[in-house]
This record gives structure tokens, C-alpha cells and sequence, in this order.
């Protein structure tokens, strides 16, 4: 396998309602005559937004001013919960009221593009809600299912550290080879040492609406603790997998957490690295190597701190892939109560060129 890195982001913060954020949780898409990137923004005070940009050559990315935005209230996205308080992590009241480039209110999205169907374009993300869906003719003004959410709010209580926790990222693909969609949805399991792990769980729907329980179907072992002790951390989860046909089988990019420690409250401390990984049915996993497919970039660069890609890689005829992925210069642990963002944070997007032997 050949990786290459494109040295320099291709998108990074540039609006009030970006602030420090611009990644990949999101989707990239090949239309007849450019392509469309849906990615993730951030904007402490108020919320998440799904924001659209466009571009001719893959390199070369335009933030089209499209719709007014009208935001004054924030949205609580819950994640952890502890004794019984949902920890809200938005500190101050904002307004944002300008044009913009942005399409939803969705957390975590994955846009699905069929160009057959009346709705094209098929919008899954996360709310206060559950996880939700959208539908648009355009790309551009999605409209909300009204029996939202698909999937309820998920909880996951642990008795020993007094939390719950609440599942917040489930990519999703369009199964080609059994034509159903699959949401790869984050469960948790709680360990002999009462440790809450994070797993990778699925649902099905063949309709977009409609989807099945989540199941849990991989869970951390000693194989990916290994690799995080090797890096100089403790243990590791699984934050987020995004798999994609390919040939007879399937592959997946695996954002690989790999965890320091546990903050009294909220989440954890560490940085996320991708992984690539294999299945013969998308229910039993394992890695194809311990070495990642996208390496956290040098101490100081653009993505040294945090890796997530978008839910699906671009492949052309030759087999060769193009992964939109999104770096941070700073570790998971920043934003919480403990650990606030620091000045020059920020989330980009960039490119990786990978070649499969």
C-alpha cells in the first residue's frame, strides 16, 4: 500500500460560523461536471452545521454563499452524561446572520448521492434527537423526514463512573453489493475494569427510513490497545469506521482513538488516527495492518493531533483512491472544561492519494 499525503489542507476555517472548524465528518461526491464536499462546522455558543463546497479538479475548493442563515439559540448535542446532568459544553451566546454555505443542522452527516431517484441526495446525521435524515432534489434545501429521528437518542450508562453515554457518529454507505444502506453506528461496552469502550455497531434500511436495531458487531481488543501503547497512550477505541465496496469484499477506514486518560468530566484525551480494515460480509472486521493508512502528521503540522476521513474514498478504474480527510493540530482532549482551545486551533481538510498492491 502507497500512501501520499498532499502536504497542505485544502479547506480551512474562513467564516464566522467555522470558527476553528472545517472537517471531515462529511461526504464527498462526484457529480457529471464537479464535485461536492458536504463537511462539518463548529461554532461554540450556538452548534453543528453541514456546510457545502465545490470544486472542478479535486484541488481546488470554492465555499458557495447560498442560503441566509438566521442562528441565535445553541443546540445541545448531548455526548456524556454524569450523575444524571447532561454536560453542555456551549459557554456563550452567539448570533450568526449573514449568507452562507450552509445546508443543515445536522451533527456527524453522510450524504448519499443516487442521481435515479426523485430525492438525489440523502442526508443522515445526529441530533439532540437521535439520528435523523433529510432529503433534497438540489443538495442545497434539504427537507427533514417528519417521523425523525430514525434511530432514537442511544444512552449507554456506566454504574461505576456515574456516566452515560450517548452515541454521536454512525457514518453511512450505500451497500452496493446488497443494495441496503448500513450506518455504522457508535456503541459502547464496559469492560472487566468498568472502562467504557467505544465500539463499532450497524443498522440497516433499504429505504433510508426505516432502520434496524443497532448491533454491535467490533469491539476494541488487545490487538488495537498494542498499537496505542506503542504510540505512547493507554488504550484505544473505535471512534468511527467507514467502509466501501470493494471488489467482491469490503474495505473501511477505521478512525483508530487512542486514548491518555479519562476526564473526570466529559470525554477523553488522546489523538485519532485511520486505519485500513477488511471484511468478507461488513459484520466481522479485523485489521489488514498495524501500520495506518493515514498517518497523524508531524508534531506542529496542520494534522498532528486528530484524523477523520469522509464516509466514502473516491475510487477511479485503475483502483487507485483519493481520501478526503480532515486533520486537526490538536488532540481530542481540547474543548472540554479541563483543557480549553488554545490560539492557532484548528480542523482543516485535505487529500491523500492511496494505492492499493
Amino acid at each position: 500500500m502507497k500512501i501520499e499525503k498532499h502536504p497542505k489542507p485544502l479547506l480551512c476555517p474562513e467564516y464566522p460560523w467555522e470558527e476553528r472548524h472545517t472537517y471531515l465528518y462529511g461526504s464527498v461526491i462526484e457529480l457529471k461536471d464537479k464535485l461536492r464536499m458536504y463537511y462539518q462546522s463548529y461554532v461554540d455558543g450556538i452548534g453543528f452545521f453541514v456546510c457545502l463546497a465545490e470544486s472542478k479538479d479535486g484541488t481546488n475548493w470554492e465555499k458557495p454563499l447560498i442560503k441566509p442563515i438566521k442562528e441565535a439559540l445553541p443546540h445541545l448535542y448531548p455526548t456524556v452524561e454524569v450523575d444524571g446532568k447532561v454536560l453542555d459544553f456551549y459557554h456563550k451566546t452567539q448570533r450568526l446572520e449573514c449568507m452562507s454555505n450552509v445546508v443543515a443542522n445536522y451533527h456527524i452527516p453522510s450524504v448519499i448521492y443516487r442521481p435515479e431517484e426523485e430525492y438525489p441526495y440523502k442526508l443522515f446525521g445526529y441530533t439532540e434527537k437521535g439520528y435523523c435524515v433529510a432529503f433534497s432534489k438540489d443538495g442545497i434545501n434539504f427537507v427533514e423526514y417528519e417521523k425523525n429521528p430514525v434511530i432514537p437518542l442511544l444512552k449507554f450508562p456506566n454504574r461505576k463512573t456515574k456516566k452515560v453515554w450517548f452515541s454521536d457518529v454512525a457514518p453511512v454507505f450505500y451497500d452496493r453489493k446488497k443494495k441496503v444502506y448500513r450506518a455504522m453506528v457508535k456503541t459502547y461496552k464496559i469492560n472487566k475494569k468498568g472502562r467504557t469502550r467505544r465500539c463499532v455497531g450497524m443498522s440497516i434500511s433499504k429505504d433510508f427510513i426505516n432502520w434496524s436495531k443497532p448491533r454491535t458487531i467490533w469491539v476494541p481488543s488487545d490487538r488495537e490497545d498494542r498499537i496505542a501503547r506503542s504510540k505512547g497512550f493507554k488504550w484505544a477505541d473505535f471512534y468511527g469506521l467507514c467502509p466501501f465496496n470493494y471488489k467482491d469484499y469490503y474495505l473501511g477506514f477505521l478512525w483508530l482513538f487512542m486514548i491518555d486518560y479519562e476526564f473526570a468530566k466529559g470525554t477523553h484525551e488522546g489523538k485519532i488516527e485511520v486505519y485500513l480494515a477488511y471484511s468478507k460480509d461488513c459484520k466481522r472486521w479485523e485489521l489488514v495492518s498495524e501500520e495506518p493508512v493515514i498517518p497523524l502528521g508531524k508534531e506542529g503540522e496542520w494534522d498532528c493531533g486528530m484524523i477523520t476521513t469522509a464516509n466514502q474514498p473516491l475510487i477511479d478504474r485503475e483502483g487507485n483512491i483519493k481520501i478526503y480527510y480532515s486533520g486537526a493540530n490538536f488532540s481530542h482532549g481540547y474543548g472540554e472544561y479541563e483543557k480549553p482551545y488554545e490560539e492557532g486551533h484548528q480542523f482543516c481538510v485535505g487529500i491523500a492519494d492511496v494505492k492499493l498492491e
